[in-house]
C-alpha cells in the first residue's frame, strides 16, 4: 500500500516550496531584472497494486521564470529607441542653449557693431567713433570664437562618448558570453535546473542594458545559449565567444571617431548611424547637428567678414591710403589649405586648397573630391568628380592644361580648387580622394587684424574703376594700390583713362587690351610713367596690344596703369568691354564708403540673394 506519511510529506514539501518561492518573489519585487518565479509540481509516479494504481503524492520538478519572449523582444526595441531619443534630445538641447542663449548668441554683438558704423558715418573724422566701431568688431569676433569653442567642445565630448560606449558594449558582450557558458553548464544535465534562473535573469538584464546603446536581436541556440546581433545584423556574441567593438580615428579627420568590430585581428568597419540606441544618437547629433552648426557658423562669419573686408578695400583711410582688410583674409594660404583634407589612401601625392570665390553661392555643404584621371602630358591635365555630401549631387570638373591654370571651379558652389603641389614622382591615381570643408574652421580662424582707427576706410577711394554700361562681360574691377601719385598719366578729374579689352583667349584666359583717354584715343607712354606692360613699351609708343595672363594659381588678373594697380576681382571680361578709371576726390568729412559698409547689414548677399547675415544665423538656430 502507498505510504500515507510520505504522501502527506510530499504535499508539505510542495506547499513549502510554493511559499518559499512566493516569499522570494515578494522580497525581490523591487529588484531590477528579477523575473517572477513559480514552482512546477507534478504528481508522483503511481504504484501498481494488483490490478489497480494508487498515487504516491507530488514532486517538485522545477522552478520556472515568468518569461514572455515577445514582451522581452519588444522591451529591447523600446529601450533602444528610448536610448536614441534621449541622447539626441540631450545633445541638441545643449546645442540650442549654446546658440540661442543671450550670453553666447552672436546676434546682439553683430547688431551693436553695425549700429556703431552709423556713428562713424555721422562723423567720419572722429577717432573716438572709429575706436568704438573697432572695439565692437573685436567683440563680434570674440563671440564667434566663443561659440565655435563651445561647438568644438561638444564635438570632442561626443567623440569621447563614442569611444567609451564602444568599450561598454565590448564589456557587456564579454559578460553575455560568460553567462552563456555558465548557463549551459548548469542546464547541461536535464535542462530544468532552477539554479539557472538567476543566471538567465542576469543575462537578460545584461542584454537589456546593451539595448540602451544599440539595437539588439537575440537568437536562442539548442545549447541554451544565445547569439546577439546589433544594428542591422552584425554579430556581437556567438555562444561562448564575443567580438570587440572599438573606436578608430576617422579618415581623413582623425578627431572624427568611427567604429569597427575586430574579428580574428581584422577590422570590419561599421556605420554608427545604423546601430541604433544611444550610440546612433551620438553619431546622428555629431554628423547632422554639430558638424552642420560648425559649417553654418563658418558660412555666416565668412559672409560677414569677407563682405566688410571687400568694401573696406574700396575706400580710403584717414591717412590717404586705400583701405586694407579689417578682418582676417578668409582666403589666406593657411585657411585655403585647411579646407582640403587628403585621404590616406596611398594613391599619390597631391596637395589642394579651397578658395572662397563668391559668398552669394557659398553654402555650408561639404564635398568629396575624387580624382578621375591624371595625364602627365603635354598638356598636363587632371579631372575630378566633386560630390556634395548633403545632396549627393556629383559634377565632373577638370583642368585642361596645368601649365596655364592650376585652379578649377565647382559650379554653383562659390568655391574653387587650387592645385598647390603635385609630385611627378608620385602622381595622383584614379580614386585619390579628398574631403572639402569650405566653412568648417572659419569661426575659429576669425580675427580682427586692424587696431588703428585711422585705418578704417570711411572715405571713397581716390581712383574708381567703373564698368562700361554696354559691356557684354560681367567683370568687376577695383583699385587695389596707388603706387605713384606723381605718374605723368595719373588720372585727375579732367583726364580719366580707359582700359579697353580687345581680345580674350578663352582657353588660356589671356587678355589683350589698350589704354585710352576718355574719348577712346589710345594714349602714348610718357617719360617717367610706370612701364610694366607686356610686351614692353618704349617712351612715345602707343599703349596698344598689351597682354596680360591670369595668375595660374590664383586666377587673378591685375592691370598696372599709370602707377595704379587695378584688379579684376570678379567675373570675366569680353572683347569690347571698357573700364573707366575715374578720379574721385576725397577729403575730410567723406563718409561714402563707410555708408556702403553699413548697408551690408540689410543686403541679401548670401544664399543666391535670398539671405542676409542675420538670416543665415537664424537658419542655424
Amino acid at each position: 500500500m502507498a505510504d500515507l506519511f510520505n504522501i502527506g510529506l510530499s504535499g508539505i514539501h510542495s506547499s513549502q516550496a510554493n511559499l518559499a518561492t512566493t516569499s522570494n518573489n515578494i522580497a525581490n519585487i523591487n529588484t531590477e531584472g528579477y523575473s517572477r518565479q513559480s514552482v512546477e509540481v507534478e504528481a508522483a509516479k503511481t504504484g501498481q497494486y494488483g490490478s489497480y494504481f494508487i498515487g504516491n503524492g507530488s514532486i517538485i520538478v522545477g522552478v520556472e521564470r515568468a518569461y514572455d519572449q515577445f514582451a522581452y523582444t519588444e522591451n529591447l526595441a523600446n529601450t533602444s529607441q528610448y536610448g536614441y531619443a534621449k541622447e539626441v534630445y540631450q545633445q541638441t538641447s545643449q546645442l540650442d542653449t549654446l546658440l540661442s542663449s543671450e550670453g553666447t548668441s552672436v546676434a546682439k554683438p553683430v547688431l551693436k557693431m553695425f549700429n556703431s558704423l552709423n556713428d562713424v558715418a555721422d562723423n567720419p573724422n572722429a577717432l573716438e567713433a572709429r575706436k568704438v566701431f573697432l572695439e565692437n568688431a573685436k567683440n563680434v569676433i570674440s563671440q564667434y570664437n566663443l561659440v565655435y569653442d563651445g561647438l568644438e567642445t561638444q564635438y570632442t565630448n561626443i567623440n569621447h562618448d563614442i569611444t567609451n560606449t564602444a568599450k561598454v558594449i565590448t564589456t557587456l558582450a564579454e559578460n553575455i558570453a560568460s553567462l552563456n557558458v555558465k548557463i549551459a553548464a548548469v542546464l547541461s544535465d536535464d535542462g530544468v535546473d532552477s539554479n539557472a534562473n538567476s543566471l538567465l535573469d542576469e543575462r537578460d538584464q545584461t542584454i537589456q542594458e546593451l539595448s540602451q546603446y544599440v539595437d539588439v536581436s537575440v537568437v536562442d541556440t539548442e545549447s541554451d545559449m544565445v547569439n546577439v546581433y546589433i544594428g542591422s545584423g552584425q554579430s556581437l556574441v556567438m555562444g561562448v565567444s564575443s567580438l570587440k567593438l572599438i573606436a578608430l580615428n576617422g579618415q581623413p579627420d582623425p578627431s572624427r571617431k568611427e567604429l569597427a568590430l575586430t574579428i580574428d585581428g581584422n577590422k570590419s568597419m561599421l556605420d554608427g548611424r545604423r546601430l541604433g540606441g544611444s550610440l546612433a544618437g551620438l553619431f546622428h547629433t555629431r554628423d547632422n547637428d554639430v558638424e552642420s552648426a560648425l559649417n553654418q557658423l563658418g558660412q555666416n562669419i565668412i559672409g560677414l567678414t569677407h563682405s566688410i573686408n571687400e568694401q573696406q578695400r574700396e575706400g580710403m583711410t584717414l591717412e590717404g591710403e586705400l583701405g586694407n582688410y579689417l578682418f582676417n583674409d578668409v582666403n589666406s594660404s593657411t585657411s585655403m589649405r585647411n579646407r582640403a583634407l587628403a585621404h590616406n589612401d596611398g594613391l599619390g601625392n597631391i596637395e589642394l586648397s579651397v578658395r572662397i570665390d563668391n559668398i552669394n553661392k557659398l553654402t555650408a555643404d561639404e564635398y568629396k573630391l575624387v580624382v578621375d584621371a591624371y595625364q602627365l602630358g603635354p598638356p598636363e591635365t587632371i579631372s575630378f568628380t566633386a560630390t556634395n555630401t548633403r545632396t549627393g549631387k556629383s559634377q565632373v570638373i577638370a583642368i585642361d592644361d596645368l601649365s596655364t591654370s592650376k585652379r578649377v571651379h565647382i559650379p554653383n558652389s562659390g568655391i574653387s580648387i587650387g592645385i598647390d603641389s603635385l609630385d611627378p614622382n608620385n602622381p595622383p591615381q584614379v580614386g585619390k580622394s579628398f574631403t572639402l570643408r569650405p566653412t568648417r574652421l572659419a569661426a575659429q580662424e576669425a580675427s580682427l587684424v586692424v587696431d588703428d582707427s585711422k585705418k578704417v576706410a570711411a572715405a571713397g577711394a581716390e581712383i574708381k574703376a567703373l564698368a562700361g554700361s554696354h559691356n557684354s562681360g560681367n567683370a568687376i574691377l577695383r583699385t587695389t594700390a596707388i603706387n605713384d601719385f606723381l605718374d605723368p598719366l595719373y588720372m585727375d578729374a579732367d583726364s580719366p583713362l580707359q582700359i579697353v579689352i580687345t581680345a580674350v583667349d578663352n582657353r588660356s584666359g589671356e587678355i589683350t587690351y589698350n589704354i585710352a583717354d576718355e574719348k577712346g584715343t589710345i594714349v602714348t607712354l610718357p617719360v617717367g610713367s610706370a612701364n610694366t606692360y607686356q610686351p614692353e613699351k618704349v617712351v612715345g609708343s602707343r599703349l596698344a596690344g598689351l597682354r596680360l595672363k591670369p595668375d595660374p594659381f590664383t586666377g587673378k588678373v591685375t592691370f598696372n596703369v599709370a602707377g595704379v594697380e587695378v584688379e579684376m576681382r570678379a567675373g570675366k571680361a569680353q572683347a569690347g568691354d571698357t573700364f573707366t578709371l575715374n578720379y574721385n576726390e576725397t577729403g575730410n568729412g567723406d563718409n561714402s564708403n563707410i555708408l556702403e559698409v553699413a548697408y551690408l547689414q540689410n543686403l541679401k548677399l548670401m544664399n543666391e540673394g535670398k539671405s542676409t547675415f542675420s538670416d543665415i544665423y537664424s537658419a542655424l538656430l
